[in-house]
C-alpha cells in the first residue's frame, strides 16, 4: 500500500472519531480528565476497532451550574462515566438520563466537593428529581431532591427518585441508590405508588429486576410511601397447582435507611424473592391514610429484620401498626425488630397468606393493642407461628391483645412474654379459630385459656420500658433492660419444638440453644 492511500485512510479514521467526539461534546458543560488519543498509520480493520473502543471510554461530567444541568438532565451516558454534581450548587428540573453501564462499570452519579448536599428541586412541576427510565447498571449517592409546589395540594404522582421499567421485557440489573437526603415531596398527601424512593415495572409481561439496593437515605415529609416498589407482571406461586412464581427480583437489599412523617406506609416492600429489608427506621408513619409502617407483599421468603418502627398513631380502627405480614406472601420473617408507641406491634392479613414466623422482636408501650389480623372475614391465612416476642406496656395504656375484637387464624403462640404493668385483655373474639398458646408467660393478664403450660409471674427485666427512640440498631444496646435478671421464672423455660431453620439466635444476635432458651425475645 503506497504512503498516499495510506494516509487517505488515516484521514477518513480521524475525520469518523473527531466527527463522533463533536457530537458527543455538545452534551457536555465540562469534561475532567480527559485524554488525547492519537492513532497510528495502520490498516483499516484495526482503525474500525480502535474507533469502537474510543466510544467506549468513560468520562466525567461536572455539573456545577444550572446551564450544565439542563445539558445534561437529558443526555445518554456510557458505561463507566461519573455525572458530578457540584456540593453547595442547587438545580431546578428533573434529570433523566439515558444509556446504561454495565456489569465491570456502571455508570455513577455522585457529590463532589465540600459544602452543602447539590440540591435538585423538581418543583412539583416534574415527574421526579432523578428519574431512570428503561436502563440498569446505575448508582446514585450524594444528593438531596425535592419535589413540591410548597402547598399542601395534591401534586400528581410525584417521586423524589423513581426508577421506572416500561414495557420492555428483560432482567435489568444493578440498581444502588445511596446516601440521599429526600424531603418535601409533594403536598399533605397520601397514595402507595408515589413518594420518596420507587422502583416499578409496568406494562411489561417478562420482566424483572435484580441486585436492587436503596441504602443509608434519609427521606422525610413524603406525600406517598418513603420506599416503594412495585410490578406489573411479578407473582409468588401459592401452590402445587400454580403455575409457578413469575418475575419476581431477586438480590433486593433495602437497609439503613431514615423515614419519617410519610403521607402513607414508610416502606413497602413488594414482588421480591430472598428479600432483605433491615436497620430501617420507619417514625411517624401514615400521616394522612392509615397503613402499617413496614410491610411486605406479593413476596416469597422475605426477612423484615433489626427495624424500628414508632409513632404510626392515629384512626385506631384501621392498619396502624409498626409492621405487617400482609397477605399474597410466602415464608415471611418478622424478627429482630423494635416496635414502640404505634397503636399496635405488628398485622397479619388473613388473605392468601403461608407460612409466617414472627420471633425475637421487642414491642413497647402500643396504645391499642399487639397483633392485628386484617380482614375479618376471610380463613386463608395459614402456618402463622409466633414465639420468643417480648411485649412491655406501661401505665396509663389498657390495651387488647387482640385489638378491635380481631380474630386470630391458625396460629401457635409460643414462649412469648405478655407484661403489663397496668391489667390487659384478650379481646373479644381472642378464642380465635385453630389458634393455640403454649409456654408462655403473662403478668397482668389472665393467661390465655388454651395455654396449658402459661407462666404466671413477673419476668423480672432488668430495666425495662426505657429504650426510647431512634436506636442504634447495629447494637440495640438501648434494649439491654430486657434481659431477665438471674433468678427469674423465664431463663431456660423456652421449648423450641416447632421452629424452623437453624443457626437460631436471639433479638442481641446471640445464638440460642434450644434445650436451654429463654422465654422472651433475650437470651
Amino acid at each position: 500500500m503506497d504512503l498516499d492511500r495510506l494516509t487517505a485512510i488515516d484521514d477518513m479514521n480521524n475525520t469518523f472519531v473527531n466527527k463522533f467526539q463533536s457530537q458527543r461534546n455538545r452534551l457536555i458543560s465540562k469534561m475532567i480528565g480527559s485524554r488525547p488519543r492519537t492513532y497510528a498509520r495502520i490498516p483499516i480493520v484495526v482503525a474500525a476497532i480502535l474507533v469502537m473502543a474510543n466510544a467506549c471510554v468513560a468520562r466525567d461530567y461536572l455539573v456545577d451550574s444550572q446551564q450544565a444541568f439542563d445539558e445534561l438532565k437529558g443526555a445518554t451516558f456510557e458505561p463507566g462515566d461519573a455525572i458530578q454534581f457540584q456540593h453547595g450548587q442547587r438545580f431546578e428540573g428533573m434529570f433523566a438520563p439515558s444509556g446504561s453501564g454495565s456489569i465491570d462499570a456502571p455508570i455513577r452519579i455522585e457529590a463532589i466537593g465540600s459544602g452543602p448536599r447539590p440540591r435538585i428541586d423538581a418543583g412539583g412541576k416534574h415527574r421526579a428529581g432523578v428519574l431512570l427510565k428503561n436502563v440498569d447498571h446505575w448508582e446514585v449517592s450524594g444528593l438531596e431532591i425535592t419535589n413540591t409546589d410548597g402547598s399542601p395540594d395534591d401534586q400528581g404522582d410525584l417521586f423524589g427518585i423513581y426508577v421506572l421499567v416500561e414495557g420492555v421485557d428483560r432482567v435489568f440489573r444493578h440498581i444502588y441508590l445511596d446516601d440521599c437526603h429526600i424531603h418535601d415531596i409533594n403536598g399533605l398527601v397520601a397514595g402507595k405508588r408515589r413518594g420518596g424512593i420507587h422502583v416499578h415495572v409496568t406494562k411489561c409481561r417478562a420482566a424483572s429486576v435484580d441486585d436492587l439496593r436503596i441504602t443509608n437515605n434519609r427521606i422525610v415529609r413524603i406525600g406517598g410511601v418513603g420506599i416503594g416498589n412495585d410490578s406489573s407482571c411479578a407473582r409468588v406461586a401459592w401452590s402445587r397447582r400454580d403455575r409457578g412464581a413469575e418475575n419476581l427480583w431477586t438480590n433486593v437489599y433495602v437497609a439503613d435507611n431514615f423515614i419519617d412523617r410519610t403521607g402513607r406506609n414508610c416502606i413497602i416492600a413488594r414482588v421480591s424473592k430472598d428479600a432483605i429489608y433491615e436497620r430501617n427506621v420507619a417514625a411517624n408513619s401514615s400521616r394522612y391514610d392509615t397503613g402499617h409502617s413496614i410491610f411486605c407483599f406479593n413476596t416469597d421468603g422475605i426477612r423484615i429484620q433489626h427495624n424500628e418502627a414508632y409513632g404510626n398513631v392515629g384512626d385506631e380502627s384501621m392498619d396502624r401498626g409498626g409492621f405487617d405480614a400482609d397477605y399474597n406472601c410466602i415464608n415471611t420473617y418478622i424478627q429482630y425488630n423494635y416496635s414502640h408507641d404505634n397503636m399496635w406491634f405488628c398485622g397479619i392479613m388473613k388473605r392468601r397468606n403461608r407460612n409466617v414466623v414472627i420471633r425475637y422482636n421487642i414491642s413497647q408501650n402500643e396504645r391499642k393493642g399487639l397483633y392485628f389480623y386484617g380482614f375479618e372475614r376471610e380463613r386463608l391465612a395459614e402456618d402463622i407461628h409466633i414465639y420468643n416476642n417480648t411485649h412491655f406496656t406501661r401505665k396509663g395504656l389498657h390495651v387488647q391483645v387482640f385489638p378491635e375484637n380481631r380474630t386470630p387464624l391458625n396460629t401457635r403462640f409460643e414462649n412469648n412474654v405478655f407484661y403489663f404493668e397496668d391489667e390487659a385483655t384478650w379481646g373479644k373474639n381472642a378464642s380465635g379459630i385453630n389458634t393455640t398458646f403454649q409456654n408462655n408467660l403473662y403478668f397482668n393478664i389472665n393467661p390465655y385459656p388454651a395455654d396449658e403450660s402459661p407462666v404466671l409471674a413477673n419476668p423480672l427485666f432488668e430495666n425495662p420500658g426505657r429504650a426510647g427512640t431512634n436506636v442504634d440498631l447495629t447494637t440495640m444496646k438501648s434494649l439491654l433492660g430486657y434481659r431477665l435478671k438471674r433468678g427469674s421464672p423465664g431463663i431456660n423455660q423456652a421449648r423450641l419444638l416447632n421452629v424452623r431453620g437453624k443457626d437460631l439466635r436471639d433479638f442481641f444476635g446471640k445464638p440460642v440453644n434450644p434445650s436451654s432458651a429463654n422465654l422472651g425475645a433475650v437470651q
